[in-house]
């Protein structure tokens, strides 16, 4: 999905930085809090549609810890071809 996110170019220059999850929309979201629980800032780049699947772990490990995760949501309207 980096493709459709435009996010070739960032996982080609840091590719450390960057971790594919796959289909596990849940996992990214849980991933993601924990990275954060160790000081770091991590950006969740997530189609929307697939989103409503990590709904509790987005309530209950993110939101309710309080925790420093960016979530940036596409493909939530017309999208054009990528």
């Amino acid at each position: 999905m980096r493709e459709g996110s435009g996010l070739v170019e960032f996982s080609k220059r840091f590719p450390e930085r960057y971790f594919d999850v796959a289909i596990a929309e849940q996992h990214a979201v849980t991933f993601a809090a924990g990275l954060a629980t160790e000081g770091l800032r991590p950006v969740v780049a997530i189609y929307s549609t697939f989103l409503q699947r990590a709904y509790d772990q987005l309530i209950h490990d993110v939101a309710l810890q309080n925790l420093p995760v960016v979530f940036a949501l596409d493909r939530a309207g017309l999208v054009g071809s990528d």
